[in-house]
């Protein structure tokens, strides 16, 4: 069987989720950099200065980078650029310092993107990839439900402290809450529920999430560990196993 080729929507989307930077961007260099502390090994062709003309995405400390010059090490296997050339530029963080220095992950025709800067100039979204991203969150999260033996729209009515031993600091301290459930959506789940959370904010499960009394959501819900199951039928193991319930409709939507 051939393998498929991704289409347009695909691609970008692919690269949005590789990069943690985009940006529209022309060439004003070509090997040199902006950076002073760039390392003089990466220094070659492929090392161009590139004004930013407009961020496609971005963490928010680097929403603000249009019109700064930035120093982008291309990919090996990218074509080269000239000076005065633009592009849709997909990086990642190398060097940081009085101008940032870049690495390479993807590049598109400046014309592919220009469609989405002309959308977000006529919605509320902030940047231009905003809508992709929220799309990639959003097929994440259906392929996340999809590995839950359980999903519910229900309300906490009780929080209870199960006081297990713990035999490290880095114990997860698991408690019961128990969930009236108001609809299933999958999962042999009928009128109430319990399911077990680890309260502890270490590290390793800060991020999963902590139910309060009263919650009303969306919630995720994976069997219990053997060792557990007496304890309750279902766990949260993943900061994605609570939702707001208006995202049910997400879950609809990419079925």
């Amino acid at each position: 069987m051939e393998d498929r080729t991704p289409t347009a929507s695909e691609q970008l989307k692919r690269l949005v989720r590789q990069a943690p930077l985009s940006f529209l961007g022309t060439v004003t260099r070509v090997g040199g950099t902006s950076l002073a502390a760039f390392p003089a090994e990466a220094r070659n062709e492929r090392t161009t200065v590139v004004k930013v003309n407009e961020v496609l995405h971005a963490p928010a400390a680097f929403r603000h980078l249009a019109g700064s010059e930035v120093t982008v090490q291309l990919a090996p296997e990218a074509d080269l650029l000239k000076v005065g050339e633009t592009a849709a530029f997909f990086t990642q963080g190398m060097v940081y310092g009085e101008s940032l220095g870049l690495a390479e992950v993807g590049r598109l025709p400046a014309a592919e993107v220009e469609p989405h800067v002309s959308l977000a100039a006529t919605t509320a979204d902030e940047l231009p990839f905003s809508s992709v991203q929220r799309e990639n969150r959003e097929e994440d999260l259906a392929a996340h439900a999809r590995t839950a033996q359980a999903v519910v729209v229900g309300t906490v009515v009780a929080l209870e402290d199960l006081r297990l031993p713990a035999f490290s600091e880095h114990a997860p301290l698991w408690w019961r809450a128990t969930l009236e459930v108001s609809h299933v959506e999958s999962g042999p789940v009928d009128g109430r529920t319990t399911f077990l959370y680890p309260r502890s904010g270490d590290v390793r499960w800060r991020a999963i999430p902590k139910p309060t009394a009263g919650q009303l959501g969306l919630w995720l819900l994976h069997a219990a560990p053997a060792d557990l199951a007496a304890q309750a039928p279902y766990q949260l193991s993943d900061p994605d196993d609570y939702q707001p319930a208006q995202n049910l409709a997400v879950l609809r939507e990419r079925r």
